[in-house]
């Protein structure tokens, strides 16, 4: 009975596959390319299989999303050697239902070849949504960012296609509804030859960004990004911080914008963010090494909120990383100053009574709340979770020290 139990756990185990392996993603601009383009990895798809992000039913799975380079329609081609057979209640994962759901796989999906080569033909007509608000060159390739204010059912749907696609790489992401007015959105595009020798061009999807706009005391308004993307075939090129400074300048044109903050962001938007501030305040003379040894003060705070637009937490956020960089290591003085203004910020929540708790839970971060819990400890446990906070403090803070010295300008 046990060898018979481990055969069928054995058997069911040849159809559980990775999701991260099995699905692959394209984007083309002909139907020439769909054998030879480059397959990237989605980077997450537990919004379509669950936490665990597995596929079952299936050996030798491989699933292929090939994409329309600049209108984002779908066609999913699956293969596998072998399908589980319905035993014991067990049955295949619908792989097409569990990618995109019934409401939105109209728009999304092609029902086959033939339709998908349709798309792709009559991509070459696709024009951005919006107006231009900037562009630039970029390691011989040329970008252009788009501002959307204003929807239509058109460009709704073209939304839709891209914050589906989204959802493999942004946490939490989902389609956010465009009726509401507070909607603002920004796409990079690269503008391309398209090869037909007489000069005409295309324009394929780079990424996009979502904000809203809440209301601010009395007439302005404070965008939160919601989400940002670029797509897999354009990380890793530097065009991130471009395509986010470009919008930035955008905001901070526009005098309604009070400040810009962001909405839960992950730990590579948050890199991404401190280098385009830390850039953009090293050139402001609040910022300057001389006065950041004298601590953090409203001049700074005003300073980047007036002429950058940026919040106060992170303002103060962008004086700790620049404090650091500009801090003498080997001066233990100097050093020993910048650990302890860091740290009698970390300390502060720390102190905070019981009848603030409410407060504090919807006011801090999740590692804040974890500092706030220090409260109950003892001297020196405390000590020791502010060693280890201000240590991993500086080792993230080193990673855009880092990206700042090999590239002190974002253009």
């Amino acid at each position: 009975m046990v060898m018979e139990d481990l055969t069928n756990v054995n058997r069911t185990r040849r159809y559980i596959s990775d999701g991260l392996a099995a699905i692959k993603m394209t984007f083309l601009k002909d139907m020439q390319e769909m054998g030879s383009a480059p397959r990237y990895s989605p980077e997450m798809v537990y919004q379509h299989f669950g936490e665990e992000e597995t596929i079952f039913g299936y050996e030798d799975l491989e699933v292929t999303i090939h994409h329309t380079a600049q209108t984002l329609y779908s066609y999913i081609n699956v293969s596998y050697s072998s399908k589980v057979k319905n035993e014991k209640g067990l049955e295949a994962d619908d792989i097409v239902d569990k990618l995109v759901h019934a409401d939105v796989r109209p728009n999304v999906l092609v029902s086959g070849k033939e339709e998908f080569q349709q798309k792709l033909l009559k991509q070459k007509d696709f024009k951005p949504y919006g107006e231009m608000v900037h562009k630039f060159e970029s390691k011989g390739k040329s970008y252009e960012i788009y501002k959307v204010s204003e929807q239509s059912e058109d460009f709704n749907l073209f939304l839709e296609r891209i914050q589906t696609l989204g959802m493999y790489f942004i946490e939490c992401c989902s389609l956010t509804d465009n009726t509401e007015e507070n909607w603002l959105h920004y796409f990079i595009y690269e503008r391309c030859d398209t090869g037909e020798g007489d000069g005409s061009t295309v324009t394929n999807v780079a990424g996009f960004a979502t904000l809203y706009k809440f209301y601010n005391y009395r007439d302005k308004v404070r965008p939160r990004i919601a989400q940002m993307l670029l797509l897999p075939q354009y990380r890793k090129s530097g065009i991130g911080a471009q395509f986010m400074e470009s919008f930035l300048r955008d905001l901070r044109a526009t005098p309604q914008v009070f400040d810009v903050t962001v909405e839960a962001p992950g730990d590579q938007f948050v890199y991404l963010r401190d280098y385009v501030d830390c850039v953009n305040c090293m050139a402001l003379p609040e910022f300057s090494p001389e006065n950041l040894k004298n601590g953090y003060t409203d001049n700074m705070r005003l300073a980047s909120l007036q002429k950058l637009k940026i919040s106060k937490a992170q303002s103060r956020r962008v004086y700790e990383i620049l404090r650091f960089r500009s801090t003498n290591k080997k001066d233990k003085e100097e050093l020993k100053a910048q650990r302890i203004d860091v740290k009698k910020r970390l300390y502060a929540p720390m102190k905070k009574s019981e009848r603030d708790w409410k407060r504090l839970n919807l006011a801090l971060t999740a590692d804040e709340l974890r500092q706030a819990a220090c409260g109950e400890m003892d001297e020196e446990t405390k000590f020791a979770t502010l060693s280890q906070a201000y240590d991993r403090l500086m080792e993230s803070y080193q990673k855009t020290i880092d990206r700042i010295e090999a590239h002190p300008k974002i253009f």
